[in-house]
């Protein structure tokens, strides 16, 4: 018996679950709702990712009006078109710009703002995040992934299991342990957070690990060791599907996050750098993010030119 299928029903809730969490007004306990429809059932997940798909083109027009198109009166005709999508396959080909010095010759990149995911040769798969760097190497001896810049979520697949799985970065190397997670490479640090299963951490040249990073954990680690270990902040790992989560976050801070998915130059004046700011934002439409700002704080988005922008008093 084959799988099941997510109905009519289910990629309408999809759906209204995506536009409204792409609006660039939704609050992190909108998230945690949608995150509670999607463990509801496995149709429900499986309708969630496969929409990706389309993501860009709702974000495309602006909330009112991408609700609109998905409610307009033959809206059952464009959910059994999408149900009859969502049961193939899709394959998204995507450009590679914008990388930094030596991340140029990596196999794979992605652009800024781009996200990718790829399957491994052992079954298990990783995903690129945005301005990410890195190459593969798979043999009858190991699976190694080098990361050269930017941050990628991993999950290690069962076949060939026996072979160790190695991550190697500027500043240290990982080894999974039968697991799924998350590196992050920042100026001076990686962060590691561990979904599953565990990790072990190398710092530097280091010939014996320095920690075991289990499930439910996360930790920053350097050249010359590795930082105190704390519970996983599952808000991190939001970029996966295309979210920030911010809570209580000084408007400073959000710019930085922000300036990782946009090219140009994103500043923020000093004068509204400490303002809170809380919510559920999209990273595929940060100028939409930077318009919406203006509607719960008195900040305004101001254009130099559309490479140089500045969050200044409203």
């Amino acid at each position: 018996m084959s799988a099941a299928e997510p109905t009519e029903q289910v990629v309408a809730q999809a759906i209204d679950w995506r536009v409204r969490l792409a609006s660039g007004l939704a609050q992190v306990e909108e998230l945690e709702a949608c995150q509670r429809w999607r463990g509801l059932h496995p149709t429900h997940e499986q309708a969630w990712q496969r929409l990706a798909v389309f993501d860009g083109r709702l974000g495309a027009m602006p909330p009112p009006q991408a609700s609109q198109a998905l409610r307009y009166r033959d809206r059952r005709t464009v959910l059994k078109g999408l149900v009859l999508l969502l049961g193939g396959s899709a394959v998204v080909g995507s450009a590679s710009l914008g990388l930094r010095g030596s991340p140029w010759l990596a196999g794979q990149r992605t652009a800024m703002g781009e996200r990718r995911r790829l399957q491994l040769p052992d079954g298990g798969w990783l995903q690129m995040n945005s301005d990410t760097a890195l190459d593969l190497a798979f043999n009858s001896q190991q699976r190694r992934v080098k990361l050269l810049a930017g941050e990628v979520m991993i999950q290690t697949g069962k076949q060939g299991a026996q072979r160790p799985f190695w991550v190697e970065t500027p500043l240290g190397t990982l080894q999974a342990l039968g697991t799924g997670f998350s590196v992050r490479l920042n100026d001076d640090n990686a962060f590691l957070a561990v979904e599953e299963g565990a990790v072990a951490v190398w710092p530097g040249t280091l010939q014996q690990p320095a920690a075991v990073i289990h499930a439910g954990e996360q930790v920053r680690f350097d050249r010359q060791g590795v930082f105190a270990t704390q519970p996983l902040d599952r808000d991190a790992l939001a970029w996966r599907d295309g979210y920030l989560v911010v809570r209580q976050w000084p408007l400073a801070r959000l710019c930085v996050e922000l300036g990782r998915y946009r090219s140009g130059v994103l500043r923020c004046d000093p004068a509204v750098a400490d303002l809170q700011i809380s919510g559920v934002f999209p990273l595929d439409e940060p100028d939409r993010v930077l318009a919406a700002l203006g509607r719960s704080l008195p900040v305004r988005a101001r254009y130099l030119t559309r490479w140089w922008v500045t969050l200044e008093p409203a």
